[in-house]
């Protein structure tokens, strides 16, 4: 391997990273000589994607995401991390008046809360290293709401706004904040959306996918490699003086309505 980027010998932490979007992080990370550290719901599943990885050193570990202290816990025992990717499990569909205190205090602990812990575990060696990268995926919600995500996008915007104020007050540690909002990416997750809206239209997944590689201008769904050359690349020394911003990484696909 070829260390262009400067990680070589880095240690990464993937969260949910057994699958879709965060496994092809981990692949891309792992590719350019990072140690990965792959977390998810299920121990052998996270084990058997580390092992998969290119390279070897890898590790892995379990957590329940619905426990935010338990995930800053698990982080805290297995770090320190140079490299982190914020990384949450989708929250349910809904519209905002099917949203009730509970579910949305559910999202928050689901989808923010353990990226403020996971961050308060591997800050303070970061800040001794005088160097850092926390890199967050959020959704093209940030764009414009969702309405039938309403939960998801309520706690994605209080995602957003936690990240630009953590940029903010590590930078003069060396260490960076940024995020990345995916399009559609070809994920067991979207395919299972698009069955699911297949049938309450009364056709099928098929011809919900070509609607919408229509509206995209580059003509195709995004692979999670996709998304994660992006992550390595705000990772890398090359990306040095990016922080605080989110960047699309959707084929052009326009904002939702």
């Amino acid at each position: 391997m070829t260390d262009v980027d400067g990680l070589a010998g880095k240690r990464s932490l993937v969260l949910c990273g057994t699958r879709g979007i965060g496994l092809g992080v981990a692949q891309c990370l792992a590719r350019r000589g990072s140690t990965v550290t792959i977390s998810g719901r299920d121990a052998r599943r996270a084990a058997e994607a580390a092992e998969g990885l290119p390279g070897g050193g890898h590790g892995s570990f379990a957590c329940d995401f619905g426990d935010p202290a338990e995930v800053g816990a698990r982080v805290a025992a297995t770090g320190p991390y140079d490299v982190v990717l914020l990384n949450s499990p989708g929250f349910g569909p809904g519209r905002v008046d099917e949203l009730s205190a509970a579910l949305l205090q559910d999202a928050v602990r689901l989808m923010l809360l353990p990226f403020q812990s996971t961050a308060e575990a591997v800050l303070p060696a970061m800040k001794d290293a005088g160097w850092g990268r926390l890199i967050a995926i959020t959704s093209s919600s940030l764009r414009a709401p969702i309405s039938g995500l309403a939960g998801s996008t309520i706690a994605r915007s209080a995602v957003r706004s936690y990240l630009e104020l953590l940029a903010e007050s590590a930078a003069p540690h060396g260490i960076t904040v940024n995020h990345v909002l995916p399009g559609k990416i070809d994920t067991e997750r979207l395919r299972a959306v698009e069955a699911a809206t297949a049938e309450r239209r009364g056709t099928t997944p098929e011809q919900v996918r070509g609607d919408t590689l229509r509206t995209i201008p580059l003509g195709r769904y995004g692979t999670p490699q996709d998304i994660g050359e992006l992550v390595a690349f705000l990772a890398s020394d090359r990306a040095a003086y990016i922080t605080g911003t989110g960047i699309r990484c959707d084929g052009g696909y326009p904002a939702p309505a």
